[in-house]
C-alpha cells in the first residue's frame, strides 16, 4: 500500500520478516497462544508496521492448525471481508477458538492450587506469572499478587519472609532469590540436606504407615497454633505470622485468609455458596414446578368426566360420549 508521494506507508513484509516474527502452530494453550500474540504485537511496533497490514502480516506466521482454521474463516466470511478485517476484529474468533474459557478456568484454578515442589526460584516464577495474566479478576492490587506468591513458595523459604514488608511482587521475588542463594551455600557447608522432593514409593508408603500408627495411639494432640501432632509446649506459639504479625496462628491457619470461589473466581466466598449458582438453582426449581402445574392441568380421568359431562378447557367445550370418546361442542 503506498501514498500519494510514492513511498510506501508502514513497513513492508520483508522488513517485516527480518525482525523474526515468531510461528503460531495452533496449540490450543492460552500460555503459548497470548506469548505469540504479544510478540507478534511487539515486532508491529518496532516495524512501524501499518495497521491495514497487521492481519496479512500476522496470518503469515500461523503454521497447521492455526493456518487451517483462518483458511476455513476466509471461505466462511469472504476474501473482500477478511482483506479489510482489522487486527480487533481478527483477535475475537482468534481469542475464541485457540483460548477457550474452559481452559483458562483450568488455568485459573492452577494458579490458585500453585506450590512449589523443588522448582528453582526462577523456574516456578516462570509458571506463576504465566499463569497470572489470565488473572486479572481474581488478582487486582500488588499486594494480592504477594500474598499468592508467597503461599505459593515451599515452606523453607516462607519462614524466613514477612510478605508485609514487601510493597511490589519484584521485591519478594528478589527475596526468594537471595534465600534460595543461602540455601544452596548451607547444602555446601553441609548444613542442610538437599530437599528429598521425589521419595520412593516404598518411602512415601512408610510414612504414611506411621502417620497411621500415630493417629491411632492418639499420643500427640494436635496443635490449635501449628495445626500439627506435636507433644509438650508449641515452640511456635510465640512466633508472629507473616501475614499480619500476630502470634496464636501461623501462615496456613491464617483468620483473614481470603476464600475464593471457584464458579465465579471472585473473593469472598466458595463455590458452594455462590450466588450465582443459587440463582440457577432456583430457576430451575420454578421451571420444574411450572411443569408439574401444566402438567396436573390436563389430568382428566373418565370418571371425572362422567360426573361432569360439560367440561370446559379454557379454549374450547368437550363432552364424554357413550363410546368413552370426547366430543368438541
Amino acid at each position: 500500500m503506498k501514498e500519494k508521494s510514492g513511498e510506501r506507508k508502514g513497513c513492508s513484509h520483508k522488513e517485516f520478516m527480518a525482525c523474526k516474527p515468531p510461528i503460531y502452530n495452533g496449540e490450543v494453550d492460552p500460555i503459548i497462544f497470548q506469548r505469540w500474540l504479544s510478540d507478534v504485537e511487539g515486532v508491529f511496533e518496532r516495524t512501524h508496521c501499518d495497521v491495514s497490514d497487521f492481519v496479512a502480516y500476522g496470518t503469515g506466521q500461523l503454521r497447521g492448525q492455526s493456518k487451517d482454521w483462518w483458511d476455513n474463516k476466509k471461505k466462511e466470511i469472504g476474501a473482500e471481508a477478511a482483506r479489510v478485517m482489522t487486527w480487533d476484529e481478527f483477535k475475537v474468533p482468534f481469542l475464541k477458538h485457540h483460548s477457550p474459557k474452559a481452559v483458562i478456568n483450568r488455568i485459573k484454578e492452577e494458579f490458585i492450587q500453585l506450590r512449589q515442589k523443588g522448582e528453582t526460584i526462577d523456574k516456578i516464577t516462570g509458571i506463576f506469572m504465566d499463569k497470572l495474566r489470565f488473572c486479572d479478576e481474581l488478582v487486582t492490587t500488588e499486594e494480592q499478587k504477594i500474598h499468592y506468591y508467597y503461599n505459593m513458595l515451599s515452606a523453607e523459604y516462607r519462614e524466613f519472609m514477612t510478605p508485609s514488608k514487601y510493597e511490589t511482587l519484584t521485591e519478594i521475588i528478589n527475596t526468594a532469590r537471595e534465600r534460595e542463594i543461602e540455601l544452596k551455600k548451607q547444602v555446601e557447608r553441609g548444613e542442610r540436606r538437599v530437599q528429598d522432593v521425589n521419595p520412593s514409593p516404598t518411602k512415601q508408603a512408610r510414612t504414611t504407615e506411621s502417620e497411621k500408627k500415630s493417629d491411632e495411639k492418639g499420643e500427640s494432640p494436635s496443635c490449635k497454633v501449628w495445626a500439627k501432632a506435636h507433644k509438650g509446649e508449641c515452640l511456635f506459639k510465640d512466633k508472629p505470622c507473616p501475614i499480619c504479625g500476630k502470634t496464636g496462628h501461623t501462615a496456613t491457619l491464617y483468620p483473614g485468609k481470603v476464600s475464593v470461589c471457584y464458579n465465579c473466581y471472585q473473593l469472598g466466598h466458595k463455590k458452594f455458596e455462590c450466588p450465582e449458582l443459587d440463582k440457577k438453582k432456583n430457576e430451575k426449581d420454578v421451571q420444574m414446578e411450572a411443569q408439574k402445574t401444566r402438567a396436573r392441568s390436563f389430568q382428566l380421568t373418565a370418571a371425572e368426566v362422567k360426573i361432569e359431562p360439560d367440561v370446559n378447557s379454557g379454549m374450547f367445550l368437550v363432552k364424554f360420549n357413550f363410546n368413552n370418546e370426547f366430543q368438541s361442542i
